[in-house]
Parts: C-alpha cells; structure tokens; sequence
C-alpha cells in the first residue's frame, strides 16, 4: 500500500510538471510545413503553424521571409499578416494557424501579395513571431527552405 502512494504522488509530480511549460503568458510558436516546395508567379504559399498563449490575446503576427544565394542571404524583410486573417476565435489558448499569401500577383483580393519579388530563381524561407496585446514577443519559428522561380 505504501508503494502504491508514492507511485500515485510520483504521477502527479510528473503530470504537473509536464503541463507547467504548455501555457506561457509569452506567446510561442512553432512553424510545422509550407507548401508548395517549388513556387511560381500567381502561386499561393501557405504556412501552417501552431502556436499557445495563456491569455489568449494574439494582437500581431509578423512573417519574415529570407531569400537565399547558396546559403547566403540577399534579402530579408518583415511584414505583419493581420490577425483576422487567420480567423481565429478570440482568446484562443492554442491552435493551429493557417497563414497565407500569393507569390508576384494579386490575383485573390483575399490574400496578401509578398513583395520584392526576385528576379532569378532563389530559395527562401519564412519565419513567424507573435505579438500579444501585452506586447508580449514569441519565439521566432523557421520554415524549411522552398525554391522560387522567376516571373
């Protein structure tokens, strides 16, 4: 009997310590896909992410895109991708977002256009950060590499 209370209290060290770090008042997220891996004029690009935040208060999210020669960078720019573009109800804790934007045109009014188009073929990247209404800042989350071709 006695060996069973100490396995009880050792699960719920273990349980409470294990939740402890899931809802930070700092927002966190986590970059997991992008797609397409080779994109064209007119294509859309959607990145797929998760992130969490105690509050729930996400005020700001700023994409990063990183152009690349070799592994060099040549450009590199942030915008802010409105928050009710993502469609997210208010104070969400967690989700997964959905954030999307259309290479060299504006042929869907619905998404933004990413700006300074190359004009060679390039690889890049896209990152993610999140500012809470507290002015909280999150982590910064990383995309894989994608390949841009040229108009």
């Amino acid at each position: 009997m006695k060996n069973l209370v100490w396995l009880f209290l050792l699960l719920t060290v273990l349980v409470v310590a294990c939740n402890k770090d899931k809802f930070t008042t700092e927002p966190k997220v986590e970059v997991k896909s992008i797609s397409p891996g080779t994109v064209s004029s007119g294509d859309v690009i959607s990145l797929r992410a998760e992130y969490t935040d105690d509050e729930g208060d996400l005020d700001s999210t700023y994409v990063v895109y990183k152009w690349y020669d070799g592994t060099t960078v040549v450009l590199s720019d942030t915008f802010r991708f409105p928050v009710d573009a993502l469609n997210l109800p208010p104070k969400l804790r967690q989700a997964e977002m959905f954030v999307q934007f259309e290479y060299n045109t504006n042929n869907h009014p619905d998404l933004m256009p990413l700006s300074g188009v190359s004009l060679r073929d390039t690889t890049a990247s896209f990152g993610l950060l999140l500012i809470d209404k507290a002015k909280h800042r999150s982590n910064y989350s990383e995309s894989a590499k994608i390949r841009l071709k040229k108009p």
